[in-house]
């Protein structure tokens, strides 16, 4: 048996009936906060030095996934010849 469950919702509606806090205004301020940082050019607040931490995980995550799913199909390659 499969049930399948459609809610039309906004994310607000839906952290409102969790009871889950409003970060909007929060988030608002520390992105203005950050705005005025890089617009002046504080030291440690240039685009790319805010961007480095992210991208170095990211790539370092994708040759991960791509090895994970080369090491996928190559095994699933090589079942497949088995059955020959």
């Amino acid at each position: 048996m499969k049930i399948n469950i459609s809610v039309d919702a906004t994310p607000q509606e839906v952290r409102t009936f969790l009871g889950l806090p409003d970060l909007e205004p929060l988030q608002k301020e520390w992105l203005d906060d950050l705005s005025k940082r890089m617009r002046e050019g504080q030291p440690g607040y240039e685009a790319m030095a805010l961007m480095q931490p992210i991208m170095q995980g990211g790539m370092a995550n994708m040759e991960a996934m791509q090895k994970v799913f080369w090491n996928a199909m190559s095994q699933a390659g090589e079942k497949g010849e088995d059955k020959s």
